[in-house]
């Protein structure tokens, strides 16, 4: 890990104890060093997850053993109250570690709500609106984890694809996991595609980073074991991020358009395989299209409405040396012709 990346790791961790010291959400200049470079925020993010682990740990079997084991050196220095100084203090550090689990356990049910899972059927689209006023918006087939804490908004779209309007909020990022692929913002929109074998983050508004890394590490892990920097990628409107398994991954110009359509109903497609195409389509019907190995290298173009399958079929056996026939269940398999 180079220096500079290790110094905003430290002035995160610096600047999180700072706040709880002072128990503020945020000050100017904290915010004003958020604000400074993407990189900052994330480096923001990287810090809260350890921190969040605290709270969580107070209900860990190993804290709960604790909490148990103080729960019987009270109860058993009861009996001996007036033997002495030491075992007053015993009752009195006993009770503290009690009272200090209990404390945790409660902070932790009502700071680290349960995380919300919302998902589509198929041939469903919806919008979500959050707490904070971000909305996400799910294609057909899709299913999203949401967690917000006092200092963070963490998702994790599991299936699908989904757009994502963050509302601004530099005291708390809003990142989201997708296959290894982590995007960190604090105000913007993108969209996170999973449909396919690849993941596709696609920057509509604003500006984010993605971490390609399987789980971000925290501070200690990164300094002490001298692992290497997960690639930090920053994305400007109009970019997409393609990360596909086994292999680095690389931005390109996105077509806004074509990103934008499956809100409205619409599927576009510019010169892709039939295969691809035809696996698209499958997800907004209930009869799937299949495509044999002789014609799924068939490249085509077209605009197609979400479910409108019939269409589909009819336009590809008209344009493309293609036939298809209906099976019994209603699943449709199209094969080159002769």
């Amino acid at each position: 890990m180079d220096e500079a990346a290790v110094r905003r790791l430290a002035q995160a961790s610096a600047w999180r104890v700072r706040l709880s010291e002072e128990d503020g959400e945020s000050s100017a200049a904290f915010e004003t060093w958020l604000a400074a470079e993407p990189a900052n925020a994330l480096a923001w993010a990287q810090v809260q997850g350890p921190w969040t682990a605290i709270g969580q740990a107070a209900t860990s079997p190993e804290v709960m053993a604790a909490r148990r084991d103080a729960l019987h050196r009270a109860r058993r220095s009861s009996r001996r109250r007036w033997a002495g100084p030491r075992v007053f203090g015993r009752v009195f550090a006993g009770a503290a570690v009690t009272a200090a689990c209990a404390a945790a356990a409660v902070a932790f049910f009502w700071t680290y709500p349960p995380s919300q899972d919302y998902r589509t059927d198929l041939g469903e689209r919806r919008v979500v609106t959050l707490s904070d006023g971000s909305r996400v918006s799910l294609d057909s087939g899709s299913e999203v984890k949401i967690r917000y804490t006092r200092d963070a908004r963490r998702l994790v779209l599991l299936a699908g694809q989904a757009r994502f309007d963050v509302a601004h909020n530099v005291r708390r990022p809003f990142s989201v996991r997708a296959r290894g692929e982590t995007v960190v913002a604090t105000g913007t929109a993108f969209n996170i595609d999973l449909t396919g074998p690849k993941v596709l983050v696609t920057l509509i508004q604003g500006r984010v980073t993605v971490l390609n890394d399987r789980q971000p590490q925290p501070l200690l892990a990164i300094t002490r074991a001298r692992t290497p920097a997960a690639p930090l990628i920053v994305l400007v409107a109009g970019q997409q991020l393609v990360a596909a398994p086994g292999v680095p991954p690389r931005v390109e110009v996105a077509s806004l358009d074509r990103i934008d359509a499956w809100e409205s109903g619409q599927l576009v497609f510019d010169d892709e395989t039939l295969a691809s195409v035809a696996e698209r389509i499958s997800r907004y019907t209930s009869h799937p299209i299949t495509v044999g190995p002789d014609a799924a290298g068939l490249r085509m173009s077209g605009v197609f409405n979400a479910g409108d399958a019939a269409t589909f079929v009819d336009t590809v056996t008209h344009y493309l040396p293609v036939e298809a026939e209906a099976a019994p269940d209603g699943s449709i398999s199209l094969r080159h012709k002769g």
